[in-house]
Formats: C-alpha cells, structure tokens, sequence
C-alpha cells in the first residue's frame, strides 16, 4: 500500500485501530466470550469501586482534600476511575480495558510509592483505612484486566466467528 494510500484510511481501516477496537465477539468460542466478559466486567466494577473509595476518602471530613496536592489527585483518580470503569463495561474494547488496568496499576503504584517513599510530602501507612482494601482490589482489577486484554489482543482472537 502506498503512503498516500494509507493516508487516507480511516481510523477503523488501520490495522492498529482494528486491534483496539476488538471486543468479545471477535473470539470464536461462546464459553471464551463469555469468559472474557465476565472479566472485563469484573474488572471494570473493580476499576469503579477504587474510584468510589477514592472519593470517599476525599469527602470525608478530615478528608485527603485537606492535602495539598494529594487532594486534589484523589478526586481525579475517583472520577476517572469511575468514569473509565464504567465505560469499559459499557463498551467492552480492548482499549477501554487497557486504559481501566493501566488506571488500577498507576493507582497501585502511586499508593506503594506513598507509602515506601512519600509522595508530594505526604507519607501514607499501611495502617491508614482502606489502604490494604483498595491495594488488594486495584492489583485484582488489574490483573483480571489484564487477563482479558491478553485474551483480545492475541493473534487468534482475530479470526472471527463467521
């Protein structure tokens, strides 16, 4: 194909786009669909739930709001997980999954660097409430999505069922 060709495929029509865009129906075998949805929404739910403890966590009294800079990253990461976790169950992409388990490791991790390091001149504990809760259920998140996206990305997911 040409370079001026290619220039004018549309996003669907590049092979890149093809892949991102796969969802559960591209898999041959209904127990593999089914499969694979059930953890895109398990996942998903997960993605949901890091994000409500966030912003609970945040709107409490004494609250993380009243942290600066830690505040505010606490009430985006509940609303973009929220928003992100219910968009991934909604449109079950593989895009949307790996932008879900991408949200749930960078959450993990911010949280591990809080608390080995600091972050922002703030130090968390292990002890802190919620802190092992929303640990534990960001890394499950994580890896039943990443279960899926591995599931959706592989070579053989495209061969459509006809």
């Amino acid at each position: 194909m040409s370079t001026t060709s290619r220039r004018h495929l549309t996003i669907r029509q590049r092979p890149w786009a093809r892949v991102l865009t796969r969802g559960p129906r591209v898999l041959a075998s209904p127990p593999a669909r089914t499969a694979v949805t059930v953890l895109i929404l398990a996942g998903a739910a997960l993605t949901v739930i890091s994000g409500v403890i966030h912003l609970y966590l945040w709107g409490e009294a004494n609250g993380y709001r009243q942290i600066a800079t830690i505040g505010p990253l606490f009430l985006a990461q509940g609303i973009a997980a929220v928003v992100i976790g219910v968009a991934t169950a909604v449109t079950r992409r593989l895009i949307m999954v790996l932008a879900a388990a991408g949200t749930l490791v960078a959450t993990a991790a911010g949280l591990l660097i809080t608390i080995e390091n600091g972050l922002f001149g703030f130090r968390e504990s292990w002890g802190a409430p919620y802190v092992r809760t929303s640990f534990y259920e960001e890394i499950a998140g994580a890896v039943l999505l990443l279960i899926a996206a591995w599931a959706l990305a592989r070579p053989a997911a495209a061969a459509r069922r006809r």
